[in-house]
């Protein structure tokens, strides 16, 4: 897939639980065809069939999906005759390549039929329906061309010239009661945070844009909501921030996407709600991948192994400088002694070089980003200190 990241498929989201569900897909079609399958049934089928959809709901054409799904399956193939080549003597290899090829060639064949097939009816049924009307309108004002809201509305039967706050939600795996659930959970919470108005739009299998307005003022974020946001374990949400009129509508819109997109990156925890308010200073700062490591590993130091010793060094010195060096503060929010924060700081300034005082604002970026991205951004190298087994305090 990472090979897959470039021109011209760089739109396609390659941390998609989607994207590699199809790459799975082709993989096991070309295993089925070399152990003699010839038809494309089952559960291969409704796989396809889901990739299709989603690909559709995101305007794809059938020639980019189909040269999507013939450079998936040539680097396989590669894959296939390296491996080939490493494991039979060279005297066999010309008969097993005839076969091989011959079969791949006609495997090809058969997936190319398939997923053209599969793709015009899927377009077909989509767009014979009001929900592929609506999404076209919605789309056109993703993409910021003009639109008659009085003509919007009565289409959509939603007002773009309230205030909005967009979710996106999802589901990894999809079930007969997806999108039921899915806009079950988005009207409850779009009305958690005060709005009246609503607009659902299914986005793909397991997958639903949401928006929520009010007439009066904006709604409140997810993340400030008086009542504790609950979402089912087994689906995710991305919120965007309020916002005004039509420019808000997109907006609000595009950070609920760029949430979702963060999401993936950041380090798994209890809580499937990714707000853009939240995220918003890990999506500043996390802009390109390579550079955030690098920097959080520079400023950390040792600090940035990937392990349980220095992880509560992290976490204690990320709470003592959230709450302004307060060693009192920090042993309870952490449940620790204050004889543990004050060894585990010193521990810290030793592995630092320096004091916390020293460029703290980079320092509580670094851990900050460290926290919310976690091995994405951490190293593997380097002993762990068995600091939780130590009882020593140690001086700079």
């Amino acid at each position: 897939m990472a090979e897959m990241a470039g021109q011209p498929f760089v739109h396609f989201d390659q941390n998609s639980y989607s994207e590699a569900r199809l790459v799975e897909a082709i993989a096991l079609w070309i295993a089925l065809r070399l152990g003699g399958v010839k038809e494309i049934t089952g559960l291969l089928s409704a796989e396809i069939t889901n990739a299709i959809r989603e690909r559709i709901a995101n305007n794809a054409t059938v020639d980019l999906l189909l040269r999507y799904v013939r450079a998936v399956h040539a680097n396989f193939s590669r894959e296939l005759f390296e491996f080939r080549d490493s494991m039979i003597p060279a005297a066999d290899q010309p008969v097993l390549m005839r076969t091989i090829s011959a079969n791949l060639f006609e495997g090809m064949e058969i997936l190319s039929d398939a997923v053209t097939e599969k793709f015009t009816a899927e377009r077909s049924r989509w767009f014979a329906g009001s929900v592929g009307e609506r999404f076209e309108l919605v789309s056109a004002i993703l993409k910021d061309k003009p639109v008659d809201t009085l003509q919007a509305l009565n289409q959509l039967r939603y007002d773009l010239t309230l205030h909005h706050v967009a979710l996106v939600l999802w589901q990894d795996k999809i079930t007969p009661d997806s999108g039921r659930e899915l806009e079950a959970t988005a009207l409850r919470l779009l009305d958690q945070v005060g709005c009246s108005s609503m607009l659902l739009l299914p986005a793909g299998p397991g997958r639903l844009w949401a928006w929520g307005g009010r007439a009066t003022d904006r709604a409140a974020e997810l993340r400030r909501s008086d009542k504790p946001v609950d979402v089912p374990p087994h689906i995710h949400v991305a919120s965007g921030l309020p916002g005004d009129g039509v420019a808000g509508f997109r907006r609000s819109h595009e950070q609920a996407i760029t949430a979702e997109r963060v999401s993936r990156l950041t380090e798994p925890g209890t809580s499937t709600l990714y707000d853009y308010g939240d995220l918003e200073l890990v999506i500043l700062l996390s802009d390109n991948a390579e550079a955030t490591a690098d920097f959080v590993r520079r400023e950390l130091g040792p600090l940035a192994e990937d392990n349980k010793s220095m992880a509560a060094l992290r976490e204690t010195v990320r709470c003592l400088l959230d709450n302004e060096r307060a060693v009192a503060v920090t042993a309870k929010h952490l449940h620790i002694a204050k004889n543990t924060v004050v060894y585990r700081v010193k521990k810290a300034e030793q592995l630092l070089g320096r004091s916390l005082r020293e460029d703290r604002l980079r320092l509580h970026l670094a851990l900050y980003l460290a926290e919310r991205l976690g091995s994405s951004v951490l190293t593997t190298q380097g002993p762990a200190t068995g600091l939780e087994h130590s009882n020593r305090t140690v001086s700079k």
